[in-house]
């Protein structure tokens, strides 16, 4: 694994970036898949987060790239190289998004209390019935301003979409679209 901070070198006369607050709003405008992160380890035990800044990187090798808050517990365990899952869930699973986005249990191992799970192959927590779920292991980590950029080799792949239509996130609330 490696962490390297890499950054573009400011041109003098270079605009300053936008007010947060503006910014926030504006990507509350951009739906996005929900993806909810999973992992355990001995110190912390289970450790999970709802995520919606996540995409594919590649095919060869398989990887997909998802941005954590450099503060949460989560991000501290995947710095230890610790395998993870990305559970995509199905828009009947909101309650379970809900949960692991502190919406409705704060923190820690009560979240998994929401929807089943089982372990997977690479000993990280898979959420049962999900649309699909990708079992990973760290890759890279990279530190950006208040987030770390982690890049997850795909390990296994679990889909189950039989007529079950995909969460999103958009406007500040869940929502979904027709896939059949």
């Amino acid at each position: 694994m490696n962490a390297v901070a890499s950054q573009v070198p400011r041109v003098a006369g270079m605009p300053r970036a936008v007010d947060p607050r503006g910014f926030k709003q504006g990507m509350r405008a951009l739906a996005g898949a929900v993806a909810i992160l999973a992992t355990e380890d001995q110190e912390h035990g289970c450790c999970g987060l709802t995520a919606t800044a996540i995409c594919s990187l590649s095919a060869e090798p398989p990887c997909l790239l998802v941005c954590l808050n450099q503060k949460s517990s989560m991000a501290a365990i995947i710095r230890q190289g610790t395998p993870f899952s990305i559970n995509l869930p199905a828009h009947d699973q909101e309650h379970v998004a809900r949960a692991f986005g502190g919406m409705t249990i704060a923190k820690g191992v009560a979240r998994f209390s929401a929807g089943s799970w089982v372990r997977g192959e690479s000993g990280a927590p898979r959420l049962v019935g999900a649309r699909a779920v990708f079992e990973c292991l760290v890759d890279d980590v990279i530190a950006r301003a208040s987030h770390v950029i982690v890049i997850g080799l795909v390990l296994a792949v679990a889909l189950d979409r039989e007529s079950r239509d995909p969460l999103l996130y958009a406007d500040g609330r869940f929502a979904t679209v027709r896939t059949a």
